[in-house]
C-alpha cells in the first residue's frame, strides 16, 4: 500500500516498504538490511538517493549495526567527507565517524555534549559542503534528546517573489569561527591546520538540487557570518529574518530518537538542530546519556 501511494504521488520507488514521517519531510524505510550494503544494486542506491533528495530524511528504525557496518553502508552511496576535524571526536580505530555524546570519556566530559544546538547544515564552511549524513543512535535520554529538522525547499518556496529575486544573486560567507556561532563554547583550541581547514567558504544563498531541480535556501545560523559584500552589521537583520522564517513549525520535523535508529538526511536541503530538551543538570545520570555516531558523504 505504501509503495502504491508513493507511486501515485509520483515519488521515487524504493524496493522496501515505506512510511512517511510528516506531511512534508521524512520517510521511514522498513525491511532494508543496513548490515549488508553489498546486497544493494546500483538501481537500489539510485532510488534511495532520489527518495532522500525528495523527502530530505530517511529513517531506518531498529538497525543494530557496528561501526564498520555503519561506514560500509555509507560508502555504498559515495566517498566519505574529509575535514581533518573528525579524528578528535572519533571512536578508536574509526577516524571517519564523528562521536556525539554527553557522556564522560576517560573521566572528562566530551566536547560534543552541546554540539549542534543551532540550526545548521554540516560542513557548510567547506568549499564543497557535505552531501548527506547518517546518524546512528546507541543511547538517548529517557525524556527528550530530540532533533529538529527544517526543510529548505519549503523555506525557499515560502519566500515572497521579491525576496527570492533579491537573494538569487547573493552569496554568504560560512565559517566555523564566525560572529554568531555558539557551538565552540567549551571546546579545545583548534590547531593551525584545523583552523585552516575550517577557515570558511562563500556559497550562493539560493541553490538548486541536482537530483530534483528544486531551489532551496542555503544559509544557517551556526556558520553564516555575513553576506558577501555586506558588513556583519548590515547582514544581521536579513539573516535574523531568514533564520526565523526557515525554522517555523510548518517547515520542520521533530524526531524522537530510539536506540538503534539510523537517520540519513540530505545535508543540502535539510538543516538540523539538537534540542536541549532534557535534564542538563544531571548529565551523568544514565537516563540522560546520549551517544550517537555520524558518518558523512562528500
Amino acid at each position: 500500500m505504501a509503495e502504491q501511494e508513493a507511486l501515485a504521488a509520483g515519488r521515487t520507488r524504493v524496493r522496501s516498504e515505506t512510511r512517511d514521517l510528516s506531511w512534508a519531510s521524512g520517510t521511514e524505510v522498513c525491511g532494508l538490511d543496513l548490515s549488508r550494503p553489498q546486497d544493494l544494486s546500483d538501481a537500489d542506491v539510485d532510488a534511495i538517493m532520489k527518495l532522500l533528495a525528495e523527502r530530505g530524511i530517511l529513517l531506518f528504525r531498529g538497525r543494530k549495526i557496528s561501526h564498520a557496518q555503519h561506514l560500509d553502508f555509507t560508502r555504498r552511496f559515495g566517498p566519505l567527507a574529509k575535514t581533518g576535524l573528525l579524528t578528535r571526536y572519533a571512536p578508536p580505530g574509526f577516524p571517519d565517524l564523528f562521536t556525539v555524546t554527553n557522556m564522560k570519556v576517560d573521566g572528562v566530559r566530551s566536547e560534543t555534549w552541546n554540539a549542534a544546538r543551532q540550526w545548521h547544515s554540516d560542513q557548510s564552511f567547506l568549499p564543497v559542503p557535505a552531501r548527506a549524513c547518517l546518524l546512528r543512535c546507541e543511547k538517548v535520554p529517557t525524556l527528550g534528546g530530540d532533533t529538529m529538522f527544517a526543510n529548505m525547499y519549503l523555506a525557499y518556496d515560502g519566500l515572497s517573489a521579491g525576496l527570492k529575486k533579491t537573494l538569487e544573486g547573493m552569496s554568504a560567507f560560512h565559517c566555523v569561527f564566525n560572529t554568531r556561532a555558539t557551538v565552540l563554547d567549551g571546546r579545545k583550541e583548534f590547531t593551525p591546520e584545523e583552523k585552516a581547514m575550517a577557515g570558511g567558504a562563500t556559497h550562493p544563498v539560493i541553490r538548486t538540487h541536482p537530483l530534483t531541480g528544486r531551489k532551496y535556501l542555503f544559509v544557517n545560523e551556526q556558520d553564516v557570518d555575513h553576506f558577501d559584500g555586506w558588513t556583519i552589521k548590515e547582514s544581521a537583520p536579513l539573516l535574523d529574518y531568514l533564520y526565523a522564517h526557515l525554522s517555523q513549525p510548518a517547515y520542520t520535523y521533530r524526531h524522537k530518537w530510539q536506540p538503534d535508529d539510523v537517520i540519513m538526511w540530505d545535508n543540502q536541503t535539510m538543516q538540523h538542530n539538537a534540542l536541549a530538551d532534557y535534564d542538563l543538570d544531571n548529565l551523568d545520570a544514565p537516563e540522560n546519556h546520549r551517544l550517537m555516531f555520524r558518518s558523512t558523504l562528500a
